[in-house]
């Protein structure tokens, strides 16, 4: 059964990750990160890519706090991605794009 004919659309909430791991003047001002994604994007290698992207793009506005930052701050805005991109893509269980995403980071 492909992801089209269980659903048209997918949404993913997730909390905001590593508030509790990093001090509160790094912590991200947002409770919840919401996206959706159209599964019919996911038919082809290119939708897969533009998925991606999407999720990278979401997670990155979620996690960076400001423009001027240190290294630390820096740090955690890249743990803080890297977290809630796997939960993003873990929160799909879509098998195309848990392997694009497999492919990326390994």
């Amino acid at each position: 059964m492909t992801a089209r004919n269980t659903f048209k659309a997918i949404a993913i909430t997730l909390a905001a990750l590593g508030t509790t791991m990093a001090p509160a003047a790094f912590a991200a001002p947002i409770d919840n990160v919401s996206v959706e994604i159209d599964t019919r994007y996911l038919e082809t290698d290119w939708g897969v890519e533009k998925v991606y992207e999407t999720l990278t793009h979401k997670a990155e506005s979620a996690c960076v706090t400001s423009s001027a930052r240190d290294i630390s701050a820096r740090k955690f805005e890249r743990d803080c991605m890297t977290d809630l991109l796997d939960d993003f893509i873990e929160s799909a269980d879509i098998d195309k794009l848990t392997t694009y995403h497999a492919s990326i980071t390994n």
